[in-house]
Parts: C-alpha cells; sequence; structure tokens
C-alpha cells in the first residue's frame, strides 16, 4: 500500500456515519427554542402576577401613610397603658372561634369595649371577613365565623374604650 492509499484509508469513515455539522439552520433553531422559552416564562408570570393578587393591601393607603406620624403616636400610648391582652383563633366543629382578652397593666380584666376584626388572606381579598367580638365575659369578647381555605390568615383586631382609648393588635394563624 502506498502512503496515498493509507492517508486516504485513514480519512475515509469506514462506520457508515456522516459528519454532522451545526448549520445555520440548527442556529436558527436554538435561538428561536431559546427566546420562546424566555417568551413563554414571561407570559406565565404576567398571568400569575395580574390575576392571583390585585396589589392593593389597603383601599386608602396613601392615606394611611399621610398619618403615618398619628399611627406612631397611637402605638406610643397604647404601650404606655402597659395592658395585656391574647388573641386566639380555636377551631370549633365546621367553625372557628375568635377570641380576645383584654387586661390592664394590674390583670384586671377590661370590660364594656366596642370590639371589631377583619380576618382574611395575606394574598388574597376574596375571602376577608368583618367580625364584630362580643363580651361572653368580663374582659373576654368572642365571634364564631367560617373559614372557607386552609393555610395563613391575618387578623387585624381594633378596641375602643367607653372613653375613647383605642386598643389594637394584629396577629398571623396558620389553619390546617
Amino acid at each position: 500500500m502506498s502512503t496515498v492509499e493509507s492517508y486516504s484509508a485513514m480519512n475515509s469513515s469506514d462506520n457508515g456515519t456522516k459528519d454532522k455539522k451545526f448549520t445555520g439552520k440548527h442556529f436558527l433553531i436554538s435561538i428561536l427554542s431559546f427566546f420562546g422559552v424566555i417568551i413563554g416564562m414571561n407570559v406565565v408570570f404576567v398571568y400569575f402576577a395580574t390575576n392571583t393578587w390585585t396589589g392593593l393591601s389597603k383601599d386608602n393607603a396613601y392615606v394611611d401613610g399621610l398619618n403615618y406620624n398619628k399611627t406612631i403616636e397611637a402605638a406610643q400610648v397604647q404601650s404606655a397603658l402597659k395592658w395585656q391582652s391574647q388573641l386566639s383563633l380555636t377551631s370549633i366543629g365546621d367553625q372557628y372561634l375568635l377570641s380576645f382578652e383584654l387586661e390592664d397593666q394590674h390583670a384586671q380584666k377590661l370590660s364594656g369595649f366596642k370590639v371589631e376584626a377583619k380576618i382574611g388572606r395575606p394574598t388574597l381579598q376574596d375571602h376577608d371577613q368583618n367580625l364584630v367580638l362580643a363580651e361572653s365575659k368580663a374582659g373576654i369578647y368572642e365571634a364564631t365565623f367560617d373559614l372557607p381555605l386552609n393555610g395563613q390568615w391575618h387578623v387585624s383586631l381594633q378596641a375602643m374604650s367607653a372613653d375613647d382609648k383605642p386598643y389594637q393588635i394584629e396577629q398571623r394563624f396558620f389553619v390546617k
């Protein structure tokens, strides 16, 4: 065998496969696939961003922002009162019992308050409920209600005494 024959024998592919080349067609398919995945994910994110939450946590957030100093002052007044409270959520059959207990700095039950609570999901406003808690015993205010979904619930409670002393508490509960 001559050197020319041996050189051509080494360069020929005997296994019958073609050499695969990366052509412009392959490049176009790769680029279109890449951007198709990116655009598809963006469409999914836009759908969930616009259809799962309204973006509003309060109807009057701007006014609340302007009155923020009043909110800080109210918190300082509440802290100076040194009142103690306990907020609990318990299951009673198919319903739930929201119980609020309020005591002064000397552990005396505080009675005669007007107590209202707003309970809702932190991310969905479809199931928000406004409750009025009635005084069942001295210093203990309760209300029963339905919770349609399991998961996390946020309670914002406000109590007002007969002489206009406000008290508020916020707490989250996880319902199984």
